[in-house]
């Protein structure tokens, strides 16, 4: 059973580390909906809103991804720069 959960873990980090240099590199990840463009930024698959842009996290739409919203560099961003991954 340890092993499985290793393996399994192994995996995620894996999958979620995996690096980009352009959108093409991100065909694992899901953006939401239309609001949202699938972006490499920092080398990390993200969804990017397409309008929103911040200061700070409040200035950003409370939903629309799995692991919520950030403010990354001006633009409201899928949360851990992974991407949304859908919802």
């Amino acid at each position: 059973m340890k092993l499985c959960l290793l393996f399994l873990l192994g995996t995620l980090v894996y999958v979620y580390g995996e690096t980009c240099s352009s959108a093409t590199d991100c065909d694992f990840v899901n953006c939401p909906e239309s609001d949202y463009n699938l972006d490499c930024h920092n080398g990390q698959c993200t969804c990017t809103h397409t309008t929103a842009t911040c200061s700070s996290l409040s200035d950003c739409p409370s939903d629309g991804c799995l692991f919520g919203m950030h403010c990354i560099d001006g633009a409201c961003r899928c949360g851990f720069n992974i991407g949304g991954i859908g919802k």
